[in-house]
């Protein structure tokens, strides 16, 4: 919300259309009988309200509680919430954690959909303005805290750790063959323009995972036996809090991994970031760039009806794949 308590909507970061396959009764259900010993709910007066933020999730407060319904298109981890909340508990008060329900789960299920509640926080759903050099400072200075927090085997919940593969290849393979190959008019409005766009960056693609292959390998070579860092994996604008101090939310991704994880991130999304292993951090770019291309051709190249998040979609595709 902005200083006048109206909602910002962010359509850079949003899901600007609401999950039709989310009942809001059985979501405000599931939350009142999961919460209503931990936070005071009001269920007279608190309204459900929908939020278009967050690419990985369907956002909604209710009260004092932030709901997210996950979508995580490269895999859910309950454990990095348990994670999250862990730091939290551990002193780590700059990390955004998940509330633990009455019965002490985090992450809870509602027709097959991950739901995550959170304490509201306003200016989580503020404008954002850019972090000065010393917020960035400190925002490193939090993450490398992160990093060292523990390892493995010495932290209770199960966390993915990093394999250097890439979880959606078969989805841009899939997604790629239709594009080419298949009949894409009657797919939706941007079926014909999908093929026109992989038709004309068909090498751009193919040269960008031959790449990531090569450097996926030299990295899975190298960190073989290195101590792995907790790392966050998307410290990016719509996930970090800048003021006073530095507060650091969605904690989906959260992966041991090479620290290069994390710098990659910064680096993309304000520019700087701590010098890394200029390897890993090709790998993280590369396997960023092909994460986002996979994730919206597959997208066009199913049917979809050209809604406003079809547009935005469309729109982010063209930052990696740009037409003519």
């Amino acid at each position: 919300m902005n200083a006048s308590g109206n909602p910002v909507t962010v359509l850079a970061f949003g899901m600007l259309l609401e999950n039709e396959l989310v009942d809001r009764r059985n979501l405000v259900r599931l939350v009142a009988e999961k919460f209503r010993d931990v936070v005071p709910i009001d269920e007279t007066t608190h309204r459900l309200e929908f939020f278009p933020l967050g690419e990985d999730s369907w956002s909604y407060r209710y009260g004092p509680l932030w709901i997210s319904v996950r979508r995580d298109l490269d895999g859910h981890f309950p454990g990095a919430y348990e994670a999250a909340l862990l730091l939290r508990r551990a002193g780590k008060h700059f990390v955004l954690a998940p509330l633990a329900a009455g019965d002490g789960g985090v992450v809870h299920d509602l027709s097959g959909l991950p739901v995550v509640v959170f304490p509201y926080v306003e200016r989580a759903t503020a404008r954002r303005v850019p972090p000065t050099p010393a917020q960035l400072d400190l925002l490193v200075a939090r993450l490398t805290e992160v990093h060292g927090f523990a390892t493995p085997g010495g932290l209770p919940a199960e966390v993915p750790v990093e394999d250097f593969g890439f979880p959606f290849e078969g989805d841009l393979e899939k997604a790629l063959r239709t594009a080419l190959e298949g009949d894409t008019d009657h797919l939706g409005p941007y079926g014909s323009r999908l093929t026109r766009l992989v038709t004309g960056c068909r090498d751009r693609v193919a040269e960008l995972r031959r790449e990531a292959a090569r450097v996926a390998a030299e990295c899975a070579a190298r960190w073989e036996g290195e101590p792995p860092a907790l790392t966050h994996g998307d410290p990016s604008p719509a996930n970090v809090l800048f003021g006073d101090g530095v507060d650091i939310l969605d904690w989906g991704s959260t992966m041991w991994a090479p620290p290069e994880r994390d710098w990659a991130a910064v680096a993309r999304a304000f520019g700087t970031a701590p010098d890394g292993r200029g390897l890993f951090l090709r790998f993280y770019e590369l396997r960023w760039q092909l994460a986002e291309i996979a994730e919206y051709t597959a997208r066009f190249a199913a049917p979809h009806t050209g809604d406003a998040d079809d547009h935005a979609m469309w729109g982010r595709l063209l930052r990696y794949l740009p037409a003519g």
